[in-house]
């Protein structure tokens, strides 16, 4: 959940146009079981969140975090494996976190704590941005805070942006609670954010993604299934007039145990494959354990499979059915 810095594991989850029940169904089907992304590069023993993709699925930029806060880390797709994550350029003087790129590639929109120059001094978790100045990945532009407009309070969260320019974000009022907002583009400036109709104060929402072309959007939340306050994600269509209802993305086993906390989405380059931090994990042995199983359980701790969050991905083909993009996703 936002607010915390913790997230560890990476699934994926693919998005395919049209398979089979309709996303408005009154029982929506229950998808695939999600995928471990990237073992022991970029799910590893620290929290690693879900990553964020170049449009030719190339590069990709994510979050580890530990103890300390977290840094925005880089990765290269190298003869069909990802590279050994190094941390990226325009991050490690602050706690970073959250990185979104927007669909062209050219700006990176994040997460960055701060503390405010005034006094008496405060803390700031509000959303800077870079944007590529050449065809590397390596050359950014220096650091921006982005406008009041966007930044509306001193805990603005994981953003979003589609091709229009408009920013789908998350922000906490310490009075109220948290509320998914966006803030369109228009002309070159990021209008006043307006609240998203969908979301309320008690809803709990956070992490929005929303599709490049703003037909869907997924976020996380702890508040919307009752009886279970861990975050989950969920799913909503952009209709004639405005928003439908939100509905919760079910996959296989994730009633295995109790729900598992998954939250952080980012759709992969095709836009069609979903991304998100999970804290799953395989099943531990029963107990008592013998020496063998206590030394299997030691080296695990090494790996990703530790119970820290992870990146996963998983299939949404089945959700998108009736619900097709406008124009191409």
């Amino acid at each position: 959940m936002q607010g915390s810095c913790s997230s560890k594991a990476v699934f994926a989850v693919l998005l395919a146009w049209g398979v089979s029940a309709s996303a408005g169904a009154a029982n929506p089907p229950v998808l695939a079981a999600p995928e471990i992304f990237a073992p022991g590069v970029v799910s590893g023993p620290a929290n690693d969140e879900s990553p964020t993709f170049s449009p030719d699925g190339q590069t990709l930029f994510f979050t580890r975090s530990g103890a300390g806060g977290g840094t925005i880390m880089e990765s290269h797709r190298v003869g069909g494996q990802w590279s050994v994550p190094v941390i990226a350029s325009f991050s490690g003087t602050w706690p970073d976190l959250a990185p979104a790129l927007s669909p062209d590639g050219r700006t990176l929109v994040y997460v960055s704590i701060r503390r405010t120059a005034s006094t008496p001094v405060r803390q700031q978790v509000v959303l800077w941005k870079v944007t590529r100045t050449g065809s590397r990945w390596d050359r950014w532009s220096e650091p921006e805070r982005l406008p009041a407009t966007v930044n509306i309070s001193d805990a603005v969260w994981k953003a979003s942006m589609a091709r229009d320019g408009s920013l789908y974000f998350l922000s906490i009022d310490p009075g109220k609670g948290k509320r998914l907002y966006v803030s369109t583009f228009v002309h070159g400036t990021y209008q006043p954010a307006q609240p998203l109709p969908f979301s309320h104060y008690g809803d709990n929402d956070v992490d929005p993604e929303i599709a490049p072309d703003g037909s869907f959007m997924v976020f996380a939340s702890d508040h919307r299934l009752p009886g279970d306050s861990k975050d989950h994600l969920f799913i909503v269509f952009r209709e004639s007039g405005g928003w439908g209802v939100p509905q919760a993305i079910r996959y296989a086993g994730d009633d295995a145990g109790g729900f598992s906390t998954d939250y952080l989405p980012h759709l992969g380059p095709d836009r069609r494959t979903l991304y998100f931090a999970s804290d799953r994990t395989a099943p531990v042995d029963r107990y008592p354990h013998s020496p063998e199983q206590a030394a299997t359980y030691l080296r695990r701790v090494e790996q990703w499979d530790n119970g820290n969050l992870n990146a996963w991905s998983v299939s949404l083909a089945p959700l998108l059915q009736g619900h097709r993009p406008h124009g191409q996703g």
